[in-house]
């Protein structure tokens, strides 16, 4: 009887922990909703040296693209949303294209940004077409224009802008891009164009001469891609390679060195490789239309990307990115979503990491949203926040 008792007592050991082994750690705790529009698709970019948050343009409600902009920090004693006001608060891009005489508005979703010194660097992007009895109001367009808000001031230089060229060649509009900064640099590359055209090439911009030129880019053609900073280097991944029901996932992850200034593929690449463990579930990550962030709150204290969100196999896991060994490993569940939620934004504040905006679907300007979610590394989940 002893005897049966302790192999019953090893077994159910066992089940135990491989139940342990199944439990990520990481937990969703909800944050200050945001306080603007309901939208998808919009840009977010970061004041280095405050660590304020700003979150511009997007698709709203009834196909409404926005031009307003709203900040996220504690500046008050607590976190808060706020919306940007004064003379220059919106979006200074011209009327959207449409005929003569047309009132289009001048927002636009699907654009990118990155920040060099005191400004943010808000371009491209897209607006589809809008047509009436009459005809067309507004024709569709992918954008290769760049303008910039002041973080300081919080304002838009109403008198600035850039059009992405190499030498006297126009460089094609295009939606969906990735964009970082090495904080001399702004780059930016890929998404998608005119007749569903999938982009590979990349862009550097030089604030100090206003000029573009064309880099060489090791990865795979995507839009909808994801790009994050660590440990003085971006990393580009995820995203899709086709447009349309039958799309491709990228699966590759690529490196850009700020100090060498050069690309490297990441040898372990988003696919589950039968028989190897550190791989395990790969194949769970690719995903577009995904959110990522950076946080260095986990039990080390080191710097660690996260990615979240976006379409794809099972996309309501999460993944952190061990970049000092290349390997990806799954945290806690999304909170607050049972379906996917796509082209939301993530940002770092305080060291933590947040998503926040969003939809259920792509180009969709249904089933919008407005909650911030906060991610806390390396704690078993708890779910006293998750409401």
């Amino acid at each position: 009887m002893r005897t049966l008792n302790f192999w019953v007592l090893a077994v159910l050991g066992l089940i135990f922990a491989s139940c342990d082994d199944d439990d990520h750690l990481g937990d969703w705790e909800k944050s200050v909703e945001f306080a603007g529009a309901p939208r998808e698709a919009a840009v977010c970019f970061t004041d280095p040296e405050t660590g304020t948050v700003f979150v511009s343009l997007g698709l709203g409600a009834k196909s409404e693209e926005l031009a307003d902009t709203y900040y996220f920090n504690d500046e008050d004693g607590g976190l808060n949303w706020k919306k940007v006001t004064g003379e220059n608060s919106n979006f200074p891009a011209p009327a959207n294209p449409g005929p003569e005489g047309r009132q289009n508005g001048n927002g636009r979703h699907s654009a990118v940004a990155f920040v060099i010194g005191e400004w943010a660097y808000v371009g491209t992007g897209f607006v589809p077409a809008f047509g009436n009895n009459e005809g067309e109001t507004r024709y569709r367009t992918y954008f290769n224009d760049f303008y910039r808000f002041n973080l300081k001031t919080k304002q838009w230089d109403k008198d600035w802008s850039s059009e992405m060229k190499v030498g006297g060649t126009v460089v094609e509009g295009r939606r969906d891009a990735v964009a970082f900064s090495d904080g001399e640099y702004g780059y930016v590359g890929t998404g998608y164009g005119e007749n569903n055209r999938v982009f590979k090439d990349f862009y550097r911009f030089d604030p100090k001469t206003e000029t573009w030129s064309e880099i060489s880019f090791l990865g795979e053609s995507r839009f909808g891609g994801t790009a994050f900073v660590v440990n003085n280097a971006a990393y580009v991944c995820l995203g899709s390679k086709s447009v349309g029901s039958a799309s491709s996932l990228a699966t590759d992850v690529v490196k850009f060195d700020f100090a060498t200034k050069t690309w490297e593929k990441m040898f372990n690449s988003l696919t589950d490789k039968p028989g190897v463990k550190q791989d395990k579930d790969y194949d769970r990550i690719p995903r577009v239309y995904a959110v990522s962030f950076v946080s260095d709150k986990g039990n080390d204290g080191e710097e660690y990307a996260y990615v979240a969100t976006g379409s794809g196999n099972n996309s309501r896991t999460v993944w952190k990115y061990n970049h000092k060994k290349d390997q990806w490993h799954q945290m806690e569940d999304l909170a607050g979503i049972t379906n996917a939620l796509v082209m939301g934004v993530g940002f770092t504040y305080d060291g933590y990491g947040y998503y926040t905006t969003g939809g259920g679907g792509i180009d969709n300007s249904e089933n919008l949203y407005t909650a911030t979610w906060k991610f806390i590394p390396d704690v078993k989940e708890t779910r006293r926040n998750d409401y």
